[in-house]
């Protein structure tokens, strides 16, 4: 977790002029955090959060309730998603939004997607405070911008951002396998839309597991944290997974995929032993190694 040493302003104090859309936005949602009970926590976090932002990058946060956890507090959670959509007009010239239910049934959480007028973006979600703090441990890049870190008592807290185990390095790894001989499959019927989907999908299971295994936070979100890792260290031959929508590239793009889907899932499993699929693997590249039927 990024070490709370400023105080809320003080940290928008110091972001670059770069920035001045999201410090003006922030600013508007920390006074709004101040100005309305039950909101005891406003949180920022991913490249704001960890330093990395530009003027382009939007604003990831969360707002926290002093509400029971659940359904109980679905009322507050509702109220405040209320008066948070009433005040974003404040920040700035608001081009819409979208709110929503967010995250697994047992949470109540409600997420709020607004476009600014000159740019900045907010992707927020209100929650029970105790939300918030249950996943202190896992989120190393969150800055409070108000309210502090309390840990609730009771119970392990999750596991940290970096983490993916064995079994879901198997499951990254099988899944790719599954998409790559669909991808197969819709060639051999010559649907190349449904065969470009496919092989999209095994790059994205390629891109998780580079993750896990180069020890990037949020492996799960692939790509963006890869490149916010390191953008020049990426699998290498990843470039050989693209195609145009021709039979020819996209089965050469198919058989470089199943070469770098090994290679990824083998370093991944290194980091977190695995039970790797290699019958799959083996099936898979060797149906993609034949002749077209």
């Amino acid at each position: 977790m990024t070490e709370f040493a400023l105080s809320g302003r003080d940290w928008l104090g110091r972001l670059p002029a770069e920035l001045d859309g999201q410090r003006r936005v922030m600013t508007g949602l920390l006074e709004f955090s101040e100005a309305t009970p039950p909101v005891v926590t406003l949180i920022v976090g991913c490249s704001l959060g960890r330093g990395a932002g530009d003027r382009l990058s939007d604003i990831d946060g969360a707002i926290g309730l002093d509400a029971p956890p659940g359904d109980d507090g679905a009322t507050l959670v509702d109220s405040a998603e209320e008066s948070l959509v009433a005040a974003l007009p404040g920040m700035g010239a608001v081009v819409d939004a979208l709110r929503h239910r967010y995250g697994p049934a047992d949470r109540y959480i409600r997420r709020i997607f607004a476009q600014f007028a000159d740019g900045p973006q907010i992707d927020l979600t209100v929650m029970a405070d105790y939300e918030i703090q249950r996943g202190i441990g896992a989120r190393p890049d969150w800055v409070f911008l108000y309210g502090s870190p309390r840990p609730p008592d009771g119970g392990p807290g999750p596991e940290t951002a970096y983490a993916m185990t064995g079994e879901q390095v198997r499951e990254q790894a099988f899944l790719g396998w599954v998409a790559l001989i669909d991808a197969d499959k819709y060639l051999r019927r010559g649907s190349l839309w449904e065969a470009h989907f496919r092989l999209n999908d095994a790059r994205d299971r390629i891109w998780a597991l580079w993750a896990a295994a180069t020890g990037a936070l949020y492996p799960w979100h692939g790509l963006t944290q890869v490149l916010d890792r390191d953008p020049d260290v990426l699998p290498p031959g990843i470039e050989e997974t693209v195609s145009g929508l021709d039979a020819g590239g996209l089965r050469r793009a198919a058989r470089a995929s199943a070469a770098i889907l090994a290679d990824v899932s083998e370093a991944a499993a290194r980091r977190f032993p695995a039970d790797l699929p290699g019958a799959m693997a083996a099936y898979v590249t060797g149906v993609l190694d034949q002749p077209d039927r």
